[in-house]
């Protein structure tokens, strides 16, 4: 059966460094890490801003088929990005078939600002104070949320637990026929 998760959550929140971890551990582990499909558009936009939907759609969409193709290969796969809530109805349009587990790390907004500081510089402030407010409230998904200020082997542990009791399972229908919201809430 095909394995396949999504960890998001704000920029700086640990999504790489979980990822990593979780792929290295298993033999058939695959890493895909969504910021490269931003890099593709000869003139991307800031995908923080409105006037970047369709664009950021059609990266979702096509990471999201790449992620299909590698779990169908048999390989484990952990999709690292910025996949919130609101574009998981495009996620569900090429994922639908497959059984998807989705975790959103939490991280305290003074301590996102300072990892993403040292990472990439003070001007990626604005990013993550947009993306922490995004994922501030989520609503029927709160389910999905797990908190990321712990060491990362802790936070990987926290991970597998949550993922092997079935609490990271996507409710794909209800995703896509918008019922989420008023079942889970």
């Amino acid at each position: 059966m095909p394995s396949l998760a999504i960890v998001t959550g704000s920029p700086a929140s640990g999504k790489t460094t979980l990822c990593r971890a979780l792929a290295a551990a298993s033999p058939d582990g695959l890493h895909l890490t969504t910021d490269r499909f931003y890099e593709f558009p000869a003139h991307p936009r800031d995908p923080t801003r409105p006037e970047a939907r369709e664009q950021n759609a059609a990266v979702v969409a096509a990471f999201c088929r790449a992620a299909a193709a590698f779990a169908e290969s048999g390989y484990e796969v952990y999709v690292d990005g910025i996949v919130g809530p609101w574009m998981l109805p495009v996620a569900a349009r090429e994922l639908g078939g497959l059984p998807v587990d989705y975790a959103v790390l939490r991280i305290d907004l003074d301590e996102a600002v300072r990892r993403a500081a040292a990472r990439d510089g003070p001007e990626s402030e604005r990013a993550v104070r947009h993306m922490h407010r995004a994922f501030g409230d989520l609503g029927a998904y709160e389910r999905h949320a797990i908190d990321a200020d712990r060491p990362g082997a802790a936070l990987a542990d926290a991970f597998r637990r949550r993922r092997a009791s079935g609490a990271l399972r996507l409710d794909w229908e209800a995703v896509s026929s918008g019922t989420l919201a008023r079942r889970e809430r």
